[in-house]
């Protein structure tokens, strides 16, 4: 059986700025212990960046599987939307049922972001944003965006895609 987390945040709440004063940052701590207890590496910096460059009115949703057909994932739901002005991002991950250590680290990552304002748990709580069905999802906005689904399977630690 699976669990699984749903969080809606700032896309910020990835990364963490150890020295203010500079623009070098790191994968925030809480999401790191997230990705090495499900054994799941994304690629943040990467992730972080585009999400900034990217034009309003985009954004895919991106699963991350340690292997291929694994119960484990990490969502990230990138869509801009025109309106927000905090960068909030869905994201999520699936794990085991009988894994208490995933809750506790879920918990603390959400109880620790500066702006978050959602958080789900239980069987089902991804259902909507892993449906393969429900994609290409359009978004309309002065123009027409069509978000996509697209999977990664890490193999020794570099994801290759899956579309």
């Amino acid at each position: 059986m699976k669990y699984e987390f749903n969080i809606t945040a700032s896309i910020s709440e990835l990364v963490w700025y150890p020295d203010e004063r500079s623009d070098e940052y790191k994968v925030h701590p809480n999401f790191q212990a997230v990705m090495d207890r499900l054994g799941i590496t994304i690629p943040v910096r990467n992730i972080y960046e585009r999400y900034f460059d990217s034009p309003v009115n985009s954004g895919h949703v991106l699963v991350f599987h340690e292997v291929e057909d694994s119960v484990s994932c990490i969502v990230l739901d990138t869509y801009r939307d025109p309106l927000d002005q905090l960068d909030m991002i869905q994201l999520g991950w699936r794990s085991h049922s009988g894994d208490n250590e995933i809750r506790n680290l879920s918990r603390k990552f959400y109880d620790e972001c500066e702006f978050a304002v959602r958080y789900q748990e239980g069987q089902s709580v991804l259902y909507e944003m892993l449906r393969e069905d429900r994609y290409p999802l359009q978004f309309r906005y002065d123009t027409v965006f069509e978000q996509k689904m697209k999977r990664y399977v890490n193999f020794a630690g570099s994801p290759k895609s899956k579309e």
